[in-house]
């Protein structure tokens, strides 16, 4: 099913889609390495409810608004007639993983709320890996959007 009367506006939510999915990406990459930080940082002081605090604020404000900005715009686009093929293998990849990323997104969440609990599990080295996680992914999902293999 496509809707014809997004295609006039389809440059628009492609821009506003790679702006969105961009903002996510970045924050995404940024809440690790402020998770590393407050794994670091002894339970029950006041810098670890300040790292508390910018996590939430950051997921709240940013992270979670640009991933459903990210999601509308693509499902507008996947609407617009000849925006993509569904017989093509690079669609039905990238598919899969922004389904992935959306996974490690709420990954992402589920930590902030054990470093919030002082329950955390992991160390400072551990966050700081996983901020190559979702970069694996763009590069994938770019890949398969430009080369279109």
């Amino acid at each position: 099913m496509t809707i014809a009367a997004l295609l006039p506006a389809y440059r628009y939510l492609l821009a506003l889609h790679v702006i969105s999915v961009i903002v996510w990406m970045a924050g995404m990459i940024v809440l690790p390495a402020i998770y590393a930080r407050h794994a670091a940082t002894p339970p029950e002081t006041a810098r670890a409810a300040g790292f508390a605090e910018l996590e939430r604020a950051l997921v709240k404000r940013l992270v979670n608004p640009a991933m459903y900005a990210a999601w509308g715009f693509g499902i507008l686009l996947i609407l617009t007639p000849g925006a993509i093929s569904w017989s093509a293998g690079w669609w039905w990849i990238k598919f899969i993983a922004v389904l992935a990323l959306s996974g490690y997104h709420g990954t992402l969440s589920a930590w902030r709320r054990r470093l919030r609990d002082s329950t955390n599990r992991h160390g400072p080295r551990f966050y700081d890996i996983a901020t190559a996680i979702p970069v694996g992914f763009v590069v994938l999902i770019v890949a398969m959007v430009v080369i279109k293999p």
